[in-house]
């Protein structure tokens, strides 16, 4: 009897022994590939440097996202009664274009205080609660206003307004698109870092010697465009400048799996890297129509 008792205790205690193992291996596979995955970025970051291609040290963190869909048809133009003082025209891609008729001076020391007191009016512009300034997009004439979605905000054209101030710091008018009706598809999923899209987007030959990531952002842009409605991931857009050039081309890499997305670019004939930014942002949000 104490001897059945005695087997049981030692295959109890193989068992605990075995999983033990098992798990200790697991865990230091996984450590090794994530270690070794590391290390082959870092290795190809080096490379980049080697080949002249300059860039601020990129961010190693990894984030969140969702993929999201929207209807096509923006829904503004159910909403133009709301709109006063302002002569208001849809184009076909449910973008709006609005004039104010009479232009309204912002402060030049608190221009982003302004402009969102106005954003947040209903009668001034649709679901302008909706949507956050971005400093980094706009310039002195266009700024920038992206709309907020699930826990990031989109980088395309298909969800932005573009208010725009004159010499005289006057609000002349502004255009908007809108992703109505967004829904998350899916559980939220882990995105890769800045420093992997970065290392991506070097793989897929789409930054070349002598040249400069000017800027990296990570937001949504539309991955698929089906017949009313689009889909949407969260997507890191990097800037590259060649050092040799004005020109400033657009790149997208799925955040979620590091793939190529279809790039947009832009030539620009300004005399310094600010402005050809802002060309480039431009385009980005354009490019979509």
């Amino acid at each position: 009897m104490n001897f059945r008792r005695i087997e049981w205790i030692f295959l109890a205690a193989f068992v605990v022994l075995d999983a033990f193992l098992v798990f200790m291996f697991v865990q230091t596979s996984s450590t090794t590939s994530t270690k070794s995955s590391s290390d082959t970025a870092t290795t190809i970051i080096s490379e980049m440097r080697a080949d002249n291609i300059s860039f601020k040290n990129p961010d190693t963190k990894e984030g969140t996202g969702y993929y999201i869909a929207g209807n096509n048809e923006s829904g503004l133009k159910q909403h133009l009664s709301q709109l006063t003082e302002q002569n208001v025209r849809m184009q076909s891609v449910g973008k709006l274009t609005s004039t104010l008729r009479t232009a309204r001076t912002m402060s030049t020391d608190n221009m982003k205080s302004d402009l969102t007191t106005f954003m947040k009016q209903p009668s001034n512009v649709i679901h302008g609660d909706e949507y956050v300034y971005d400093a980094s997009l706009s310039s002195s004439g266009d700024h920038v206003f992206v709309q907020k979605v699930a826990d990031g905000e989109i980088l395309t054209g298909t969800g932005q307004i573009h208010l725009f101030v004159n010499k005289n710091n006057q609000l002349t008018g502004y255009t908007q698109s809108y992703v109505n009706n967004v829904k998350t598809l899916r559980e939220k999923a882990v995105t890769i870092s800045e420093k992997k899209a970065m290392v991506a987007l070097y793989q897929y030959n789409q930054v070349s010697n002598n040249s400069r990531i000017v800027w990296g952002r990570l937001g949504y842009s539309r991955l698929l465009k089906l017949k009313d409605s689009s889909v949407y991931v969260p997507t890191w857009i990097f800037a590259v400048r060649s050092k040799n050039s004005s020109n400033v081309s657009l790149h997208r890499i799925n955040a979620f799996t590091g793939a190529s997305m279809k790039s947009a670019s832009a030539a620009s004939s300004t005399e310094n890297e600010t402005a050809a930014i802002e060309t480039a942002t431009g385009m980005v949000w354009n490019a979509e129509y």
